[in-house]
């Protein structure tokens, strides 16, 4: 087929729209640009085709779970020793025993989670939703100290697994660990946002047993409060000599 090209000058380009003639595609010109290619239509292959495909894909994964191999294809990359870190969570009141929530690096992708399941915990998933939480501000000190930053963001990924798994109930001594680190956290906050007299004020963590209100002190003149003091170095000035007494008596009799 031969190309037709209407030669284009300087004053023919003054023109609002101009059609160009290229091996049958047809595109327009507007104050001298191109326009782009309309866009094509999405293929839509027939009913039965794509019937064939799902069956296709239905018996290679019953295939894969019956000789226990993946039933997806995995990474060309091998590595030994991952060092990503991998956070389950507990789950939450929407979700099934058969979903799990997990905190994953930024740089990991569902590809990644699912083939970091499948093979060291040996898990299946069928469907994988990530989440990117928003960052939010926070302060290493009370107010007085230091500014507000923001932390890091947090990737959150939640997956369907094949089999269920259910939480384990809380032990008796994980709830008392929880309680030591809240009341813990609790007295820091208190101690470092105390400020002048209130660092006199008892903590309200642990029940107040940190810092019990002071007991009431007797009233002591000054001048019996010297007294005294002198009265007791002159008893220890007298046992001492007493001792020492004792003792070169025991030698002399030798």
């Amino acid at each position: 087929m031969i190309s037709s090209i209407i030669p284009i000058t300087r004053p023919f380009l003054k023109s609002t729209t101009t059609t160009l003639f290229t091996q049958g595609s047809k595109r327009t010109i507007v104050q001298g640009r191109f326009k782009p290619f309309a866009e094509k239509p999405k293929p839509n292959p027939a009913r039965e085709q794509r019937a064939t495909q799902s069956k296709a894909i239905a018996k290679l994964v019953r295939e894969s779970l019956e000789k226990d191999e993946p039933n997806f294809t995995q990474g060309s990359k091998k590595i030994y020793f991952p060092s990503a870190t991998i956070t389950l969570l507990r789950p939450n009141a929407k979700h099934t025993p058969n979903q799990a929530k997990f905190i994953v690096p930024k740089s990991f992708n569902k590809l990644d989670l699912r083939d970091y399941l499948f093979n060291i915990y040996g898990l299946r998933v069928s469907y994988i939703s990530s989440t990117l939480m928003p960052a939010k501000f926070t302060r290493s000190l009370p107010q007085p100290y230091r500014p507000r930053f923001r932390a890091p963001q947090i990737k959150k990924m939640t997956v369907d697994l094949l089999e269920p798994f259910v939480w384990p109930a809380e032990t008796k001594a994980f709830k008392e660990e929880l309680e030591l680190v809240k009341q813990l956290k609790m007295y820091r906050e208190e101690r470092h946002s105390a400020v002048g007299s209130d660092k006199a004020k008892p903590s309200k963590a642990f029940g107040g047993i940190i810092h019990p209100k002071p007991r009431a002190m007797n009233f002591v003149p000054l001048k019996l409060k010297r007294k005294m003091r002198n009265t007791k170095r002159r008893d220890i000035s007298s046992r001492k000599f007493l001792e020492a007494e004792k003792l070169i008596a025991q030698h002399i009799q030798l």
